[in-house]
């Protein structure tokens, strides 16, 4: 299969998620990545958290984190000078629907400052648990990712991870993945 042809296939298995199943996997995801950040001292060491808005049947990640992390994070915005993806700093509370990147999505204020996450949580449709990302086409985050050196972790349900993904030169490996069931270390040099 090509990536457009995962694309949709990927896209008609989060369709089955009602909104009780995504709640519930949301809240144990959520768990799981409130022990991985707690593991990487994030909150300890005032750790800038890249973090996204969810879009339909995306992992609510947020939902067990305390107020603590809310204060360290920073959501995706676009630069339209340089047509890239950037952080502002802001809370899930302040996002506002925005069409930067083509579509509806929560974003920051224009006038939010400006942020350098030294973590960044991934949204996509799939995952490997090698660390290969299928996302959504846009490739603002591989672009993005390129040049970034924090840690990469991806957020998904389980039924979201594949075997195999294709993988491209441009694309940039995760170091964790988080879902409702585990956490998968990616990298062995981390």
């Amino acid at each position: 299969m090509n990536k457009q042809e995962l694309r949709l296939l990927m896209k008609a298995k989060l369709s089955l998620i009602d909104d009780e199943m995504l709640k519930s996997k949301s809240s144990m995801l959520s768990e799981n990545l409130a022990t991985l950040l707690g593991d990487l001292h994030v909150i300890q060491m005032k750790k800038c958290i890249g973090a996204f808005a969810p879009i339909a049947h995306e992992p609510h990640w947020f939902l067990n984190l305390s107020e603590d992390y809310q204060k360290l994070t920073s959501y995706p915005a676009y630069e339209k000078n340089t047509k890239v993806m950037t952080f502002k700093m802001a809370r899930m509370s302040d996002l506002n629907v925005r069409e930067d990147f083509g579509f509806k999505i929560l974003g920051p204020d224009e006038r939010a400052p400006k942020a350098d996450p030294e973590v960044i949580l991934i949204p996509g449709l799939g995952f490997t648990e090698s660390g290969v990302r299928l996302g959504r086409g846009k490739g603002f985050y591989d672009k993005y990712l390129h040049h970034f050196r924090g840690v990469k972790i991806g957020i998904c349900f389980s039924l979201q991870l594949e075997e195999m993904l294709p993988s491209e030169e441009h694309d940039v490996n995760l170091d964790y993945i988080v879902t409702e069931e585990k956490i998968i270390k990616c990298n062995e040099n981390i």
